[in-house]
């Protein structure tokens, strides 16, 4: 693949592909099959633009949204980085009083969401937002030809919003005034443009505010790692993940956008829906966390799909076991992962191409210190600046370096000095360390810092228990949480859920644990039901939060059956290993 210079604007790249191949498809609704060339987007995006100009909307205002992924919300998201305004996409998924609230983090002026759908009727969304945020003066209602009734009272729809007369005199306007070039020319690559609110598993959403070079070197990461070796405009992704989450804005789409290749949008992601997208556009890669493709797998008609199109599937989001790579090598003849998060605008690492299964299991690629630099540090010192790096194979906190360092959570400047050191360092929360392999540096993920278990003096990471534990045959997947034991500070609690068909006791996992260190060994295996997915975060990753609730009642049982903690004794390890 060719390397795409740096451009300063994300908008430049469409501005780029537009002039040099107008007629190319940018992206394609599959639900309808409607086709938007580059041409075209710019077009829309221009439309939206001046439209926003014509609310009174300036840069620095924030607008927020609630819909699914469409050509016009990508369009809406463009024109807002074209004037300076930041853009905050939220998830569908929200309550009415979760959307108040997280408006009022960071009082947007205007609030695009959808109407009434067969899912849910989203005008309740509107009004609880027309009541509970006053720095809302535009609620724009995404649903098309409305009928008497349709539309929220104070609101007005997108086709009004977006009538074509109007638009028409904005536009010669515009021809004469310049007034769009003027405003799109005082952007830089600095200029806020997004706002994405953190979805894990660390308590209620941050703003995280992203500008322009953020996104285009996690572009460029992303480039090097998929090396698509074809024409450019052959490339396409499926793009089925939510508008409110990086693995779908920055990642997939932008750095489609970035390529020149062709996104293909579903509206929500669906199992049946993503098959038959792949199958119908011939896409030529895929991007999911794992949860979603064992879901793809487990669908009862998914040999009967043909996805031969597939050149590179990629995974990221969680850890994954060699079983789990022979299959996902089923689908395509290139596949890889790497890690980042929110704060960074997606991906800084990514694995290097052709590796085998067992070298890719565990680790989340390599860096690319002339992108952008990744490090494992001590923790962050109590004077604000970062703590020393460390040498390779030794564990630390994953950090990253600028220019993907987003620029802060909105209005929240407290809780950015907990993320980002005085020298501008992002101290990701994950741990992890650097091995050298032949011919780079892999980085190996140990788990989450709050999620690491205190027993018995030691340190035990999640991951390396879960890791141990999915050697077993029949094994899909594990989870492994701390939770609080009388005797041992914290007891290790694995959630285990075998394949489809497949007996597995707790015995089983409990006497499989006797090959690793004593402090490692689970005090309780609860067997996960196989035909029962595990709980998820807004962003489809496990959600970890749910699982250490899940365990309180099942502890509770345990201890009156005189189990886990109930004598407050060691019960275990009283054999001759010491550890």
């Amino acid at each position: 693949m060719i390397k795409h210079e740096r451009l300063p604007l994300v908008n430049s790249y469409i501005d780029k592909w537009a002039k040099e191949q107008p007629d190319s498809v940018a992206m394609v609704q599959h639900e309808d099959g409607k086709e938007i060339t580059y041409k075209k987007f710019g077009s829309l995006i221009d439309f939206f633009a001046l439209k926003l100009l014509d609310m009174g909307i300036q840069k620095g205002d924030r607008v927020a949204t609630q819909l699914v992924l469409l050509p016009e919300h990508m369009a809406l998201m463009y024109a807002c980085f074209k004037i300076g305004a930041i853009i905050a996409p939220l998830d569908l998924r929200l309550t009415e009083n979760e959307v108040v609230r997280d408006i009022n983090k960071i009082e947007p002026i205007a609030f695009f969401f959808l109407g009434e759908t067969p899912v849910r009727d989203f005008r309740m969304v509107g009004k609880a937002v027309s009541k509970g945020c006053p720095s809302v003066k535009h609620l724009v209602q995404f649903t098309a030809d409305p009928k008497p009734g349709d539309i929220i009272e104070g609101a007005v729809s997108i086709s009004d919003l977006m009538n074509k007369m109007r638009l028409v005199w904005l536009k010669l306007t515009d021809i004469f005034t310049g007034k769009l070039k003027k405003i799109y020319q005082q952007m830089d690559k600095r200029t806020p443009a997004l706002i994405i609110y953190t979805t894990g598993t660390t308590g209620e959403p941050k703003p995280a505010v992203l500008c322009h070079e953020n996104i285009i070197v996690q572009n460029q990461i992303l480039e090097r790692g998929l090396d698509f070796k074809g024409n450019i405009k052959d490339f396409s992704i499926l793009v089925n993940l939510p508008p409110s989450h990086v693995g779908c804005v920055t990642e997939t789409f932008m750095t489609t956008m970035f390529l020149g290749g062709k996104a293909v949008l579903l509206r929500i992601f669906d199992t049946k829906t993503t098959l038959e997208a792949i199958e119908r556009h011939k896409v030529k890669v895929l991007g999911q966390i794992p949860t979603m493709f064992r879901m793809l797998w487990n669908f009862p008609q998914y040999e009967t799909y043909d996805l031969s199109s597939l050149d590179f599937v990629a995974y990221a989001g969680s850890a994954v076991d060699t079983t789990f790579l022979k299959k996902l090598s089923t689908m395509a003849p290139r596949f890889g992962t790497g890690i980042g998060m929110t704060e960074n605008a997606g991906f800084a690492t990514f694995t290097p191409a052709d590796i085998s299964h067992e070298e890719m299991a565990g680790q989340v690629g390599r860096a690319f210190d002339d992108l952008a630099k990744v490090s494992i540090r001590k923790p962050m010192e109590n004077d604000g600046f970062a703590g020393d790096e460390l040498a390779d194979e030794e564990i630390g906190e994953i950090c990253y370096h600028s220019p993907i360092v987003f620029l802060g959570y909105y209005n929240q400047p407290e809780e950015t000095k907990k993320a980002v050191s005085e020298e501008g360092i992002l101290y990701t929360g994950d741990l992890g360390y650097f091995k050298q392999m032949d011919g780079y540096k892999a980085l190996y993920l140990s788990g989450r810092k709050k999620f690491v278990i205190k027993q018995k003096g030691y340190n035990v990471f999640p991951g390396e228990v879960e890791e141990h534990i999915t050697q077993m045959e029949g094994v899909d997947v594990v989870e492994v949480i701390g939770k609080k034991h009388r005797l041992f500070d914290e007891g290790i609690f694995a959630f285990v859920r075998p394949g489809a068909d497949i007996s597995l006791t707790s015995q089983d996992v409990m006497e499989h644990c006797k090959s690793i260190a004593s402090y490692k060994r689970p005090q309780h295996v609860e067997i996960w039901p196989p035909d029962k997915e595990l709980p998820l975060t807004r962003s489809t990753k496990v959600d970890k939060l749910k699982l250490i609730e899940l365990a309180d009642p099942i502890i509770e049982n345990l201890r009156n059956k005189g189990k886990w903690d109930a004598n407050q004794e060691e019960k275990t390890d009283k054999t001759k290993d010491s550890n």
